[in-house]
């Protein structure tokens, strides 16, 4: 099965960033190695990856779907919500979210479900942690627990990474069970690709770059398995900062780990003299 790879995913996200490899190589690398990395001559080590993610924009600690879940009957408001999201907005999200005649409107139990997701994640990604955990506790006050949908497994790992943030490790690893609890029966949809990389993330926010790692390469498996791209970028990037954080260890050690990650995820061979 073709899965895009890390150069196509950067070639795609310099384009949408409105980037030139000129501009974007700038004071990184020399273009023609950025041109080499997009055509995926070689595969960049892992500063140069993370410098490249930080020209980019790539926030690894932002919750972000493929497709937005309705709140309302009425379209304009969920082209807002959608249009919010996509922008980053996320103060503007919750002003808007908190207006009286967005929740006079909610009416079903999903609609509920969705508008507390939603404004957890504006409080969460606005630093209002406290805030965010009692919505995202909202949001599944009247779900299945026997059959979750993908929002609700959501709400629970971003539950998960509060409790990371918190350094709560027990209550965040349990969150991410909670998560992936009867994982073989669901019909696939992209923002389930977001699942992996956020139990990955949660576990890096707990210092724990093994059980990270794992949930990268579980998540980079299934996206490919079911043919998609969405979230690969942050899986990359956040595998690089994951091997950037080995530099506390021996280098040659670190390298060589590097070396093994690399081409067990890319099959490919790194190139090193940068």
């Amino acid at each position: 099965m073709y899965m895009k790879n890390l150069g196509t995913v950067l070639k795609e996200l310099r384009k949408d960033r409105g980037f030139t490899q000129k501009e974007l190589a700038e004071g990184i690398c020399a273009q023609s190695m950025l041109s080499a990395i997009e055509n995926d001559v070689y595969i960049p080590n892992a500063d140069l990856l993370v410098n490249l993610a930080n020209r980019l924009k790539v926030d690894l600690n932002e919750i972000s779907l493929a497709v937005n879940y309705p709140i309302s009957e009425n379209d304009d408001f969920n082209q807002m919500i959608d249009q919010l999201c996509k922008s980053h907005q996320y103060q503007e999200l919750k002003d808007f979210l908190q207006q009286d005649k967005i929740v006079a409107q909610l009416q079903t139990t999903q609609q509920y479900q969705n508008y507390y997701y939603y404004l957890g994640v504006s409080q969460l990604q606005t630093n209002n942690f406290d805030e965010a955990f009692k919505s995202f506790k909202l949001s599944l006050a009247e779900i299945n627990h026997l059959h979750l949908d993908t929002i609700s497994r959501l709400a629970y790992l971003s539950m998960g990474y509060i409790y990371a943030l918190k350094n709560q490790r027990t209550d965040a690893i349990d969150s991410i069970d909670l998560a992936f609890r009867n994982w073989n029966e669901y019909s696939y949809e992209e923002n389930q690709n977001s699942l992996y990389y956020l139990s990955a993330l949660i576990y890096f926010k707990l210092n724990d770059y093994q059980d990270s790692t794992a949930y990268l390469v579980d998540g980079i498996g299934f996206i490919a398995k079911h043919d998609s791209h969405y979230m690969l970028a942050k899986c990359y990037f956040l595998m690089a900062r994951l091997a950037q954080e080995a530099h506390r260890d021996d280098e040659r050690l670190e390298a060589h780990r590097r070396s093994n990650l690399f081409t067990e995820l890319y099959n490919e061979r790194i190139f090193t003299d940068f």
